[in-house]
């Protein structure tokens, strides 16, 4: 059985496959470029260069060291000259007292210290002696005066009081002299002699009493 086409059809026919073949190549080459886009895109990555800016190297500043110009010793000073006078000899912490510059060196301390010093005169060797010392000692404590303990063995002491004595007399042993500054005997007491009565011959000197042994040490 033979079909026979008409002219129209045929011409419809090829204007369709036409049509079709044109969309189908349309189709390929949009999917072709669309493809090549990707695949670029993910096979070319981004390549960020770093820009290197040129550093200067700063160079530091240089320090000024300060020139402090040389220290000049100070000027000498003239030390002043001072001329020394020789000056009565004193006892150390001398409050105020005139003393005999003749006396020995304790007794001047004392009388420099105590306007009246009782001075015990005693023998080491003589045990009666030793409770003469106390009770002298305890009679000066109880009038307020100074004391002083002299062995009449001591020359250094001893034999400068023995030669202030008027009449080249001996010291007492034992025995008390109680002196008065400047250092003249106020009142003697031969022999033992207790508390009571040591304690009333130093009153009795500071108030100005002098007994019939009383002579000057010297003169100031």
């Amino acid at each position: 059985m033979n079909l026979t086409v008409s002219p129209q059809i045929k011409i419809l026919a090829l204007v369709g496959l036409l049509a079709a073949v044109g969309l189908a190549a349309s189709m390929l080459v949009l999917g072709g470029s669309s493809k090549k886009t990707v695949t670029s895109a993910v096979s070319t990555p981004a390549v960020h260069t770093r820009v290197k800016t040129p550093v200067t190297p700063v160079k530091p500043a240089k320090t000024h060291r300060a020139v402090h110009p040389a220290v000049k010793p100070a000027t000498k000073t003239h030390r002043a000259t001072t001329t020394h006078h020789k000056a009565k000899v004193k006892p150390k912490g001398f409050h105020g007292y005139k003393v005999y510059a003749q006396l020995p060196l304790a007794l001047q301390w004392q009388l420099a210290h105590h306007k009246v010093v009782v001075v015990s005169f005693y023998n080491p060797s003589s045990e009666v002696d030793a409770i003469s010392v106390a009770e002298a000692h305890a009679g000066a404590t109880d009038a307020g005066a100074g004391f002083l303990l002299v062995s009449v063995l001591d020359n250094k002491v001893a034999g400068i009081l023995t030669a202030l004595l008027p009449g080249g007399g001996l010291l007492p042993d034992p025995g008390v002299f109680v002196y008065r500054a400047p250092g003249n005997v106020a009142l003697r007491l031969d022999g033992f002699a207790d508390r009571a009565a040591v304690a009333q011959a130093a009153t009795n000197a500071m108030s100005g009493e002098t007994g019939p042994a009383a002579s000057a040490a010297g003169t100031p």
